[in-house]
């Protein structure tokens, strides 16, 4: 029995229309669609085809390609036997997606809101089973005089111990979420190609999805130097997610990697939300829990200047951008910020793929350059390129994107910029309690690349063929170390 990835996922590049005003949008059915937090991917609950972008609390609908059909779970189009979406008296039946299966036994026509779409589980038609909901105090304000460096910071464009802008080196912050495959791998080994001006690699960090990983091509990276964090095992949405399951999506997901790739537990530090859904307090009391430093979930509208990072001991001080942010106090727990870019268009977005598609190389080249320098000019907090292996699998995005590496990275006499490092987000938070002007940075012990890798390399990966009783079939893996029985999972981190 042959499987293999569904490769001919399309990845839909979208245009986030930003607005601070409440609007709607027209459902495929006639109905009025709205969305229920200021951002996310709702999929349309008559149409299995469309679904809808919301920023800001506008809703802007998409349509897949013919022969598509939205997938929440992965955030694009995939092929209708992938989605499995039925429409039936006006409404949509996803299996496997969180939503109403069909042969639920609730008439949804007379029970259901159209507005209630996308449902967590069917639970919420049939009561809440899951634990009683958190009870956190609230964080008091955050003040200089209460949160004190190096383990404690308010969120603010401030800059740590009031450096001189000109004193602080520039760091880049570059993340890819989703799964490790033989594609992505390539394109990552084309882009990881340089070196920042202390002679080390330059290093991103990778907030790693489940399915189709290959666990193999995770051991390298950490091996190669950079990070590997934690994105999700299922990466079904839930807007309403326990302290339970945020766990079992979260730690479960750094079980697996650490398992199968090899890779201490201990090392892999930090987090961001599947789909940018926010988890409130019961996300962060599990991150709490569970020894993790760093989230990094939420958007900051507030850019010019730009946020630096900071911790969750105190109430956040920024616009709560997407519902529910934290309320109480998580010591210790580090906030990296998605700061929002400045659009082309004079919009913003809070991560390169969602911005307005630009039309060729230089006009790429200028969205990078300029969000860039809007740091770079500024304060020199963090600058964040948050993105996936499909952006930079576009001939024109590569392109433009090895020209601003050639810029920013330029070390002759005539470089326009100075002291540009790539940086994982542990490196970043090194650096934010220890703040070391560009003087003295090349011997910044936390950003050298002299120290014997944590994790050895994966030079024979075994081809593991477990069982995937989700799906009822043969998945298949790779991994340097045993092959599990069982395809790992929610509940089932090991494959036992």
């Amino acid at each position: 029995m042959s499987v293999k990835m569904p490769s001919a996922a399309v990845v839909i590049a979208v245009m986030l229309q930003i607005g601070f005003h409440q609007c709607s949008a027209q459902l495929s059915s006639g109905a009025t669609f709205k969305c229920q937090s200021k951002f996310g991917y709702f999929v349309d609950p008559a149409d299995c085809g469309k679904y809808y972008i919301c920023s800001f609390g506008n809703g802007v609908q998409q349509t897949c390609p013919d022969g598509l059909q939205f997938s929440l779970r992965l955030r694009n189009c995939d092929w209708t036997r992938n989605v499995k979406c039925i429409q039936h008296n006006g409404y949509t039946y996803r299996e496997g997606e969180g939503y109403l299966t069909p042969g639920t036994t609730t008439d949804v026509s007379t029970t259901l809101d159209i507005n209630l779409f996308p449902l967590s589980s069917t639970s919420q038609l049939k009561g809440n089973t899951e634990e009683p909901k958190l009870e956190i105090s609230p964080a008091e304000p955050c003040t200089k005089s209460t949160c004190q460096p190096p383990s404690c910071r308010c969120g603010s464009t401030d800059t740590p111990n009031a450096m001189d802008p000109d004193d602080i080196p520039q760091m880049i912050l570059l993340t890819f979420e989703g799964a490790v495959t033989d594609s992505a791998m390539n394109v990552y080994k084309n882009t990881l190609t340089r070196k920042n001006p202390n002679n080390c690699p330059i290093r991103a960090t990778f907030f790693v999805s489940h399915e189709w990983t290959d666990y193999s091509h995770v051991q390298n990276l950490a091996n190669q130097g950079n990070e590997i964090a934690v994105l999700g095992v299922s990466m079904k949405y839930s807007g309403n997610r326990s302290m339970n399951s945020w766990e079992d999506e979260v730690q479960g997901q750094r079980r697996i990697l650490s398992k199968f790739a090899n890779i201490p537990e201990r090392e892999i530090r930090g987090m961001r939300a599947p789909y940018l859904s926010i988890g409130g307090d019961n996300q962060f009391q599990m991150l709490s829990n569970n020894e993790f430093v760093y989230d990094s979930s939420m958007p900051v509208f507030e850019n010019e200047p730009p946020f630096f990072p900071f911790t969750l001991d105190y109430r956040i001080n920024n616009v709560c951008m997407v519902d529910p942010c934290p309320s109480g106090s998580f010591q210790g727990i580090w906030e990296m910020p998605i700061v929002m870019w400045n659009d082309r268009s004079g919009d913003r977005c809070n991560t390169v793929d969602t911005c307005t598609d630009p039309k060729n190389q230089q006009e790429v080249y200028e969205l990078l350059i300029s969000n860039f320098e809007r740091h770079y000019t500024n304060n020199r907090a963090p600058f964040n390129i948050f993105t996936s292996e499909a952006w930079l699998s576009k001939e024109i995005n590569q392109r433009a994107f090895r020209e601003f590496l050639d810029t920013v990275l330029d070390q002759t006499d005539q470089a326009q910029y100075r002291n540009v490092y790539f940086v994982t987000m542990s490196q970043a938070i090194q650096w934010m309690k220890t703040p070391t002007d560009y003087g003295d940075i090349k011997t910044f012990k936390p950003w050298q690349c002299t120290d014997t890798p944590k994790t050895q390399p994966c030079r024979k990966p075994n081809p593991c063929t477990p069982w995937f009783e989700k799906n009822k079939e043969i998945r298949p893996m790779k991994t340097c170390q045993k092959c599990p029985k069982n395809y790992p999972w929610v509940g089932n981190a090991y494959g036992h």
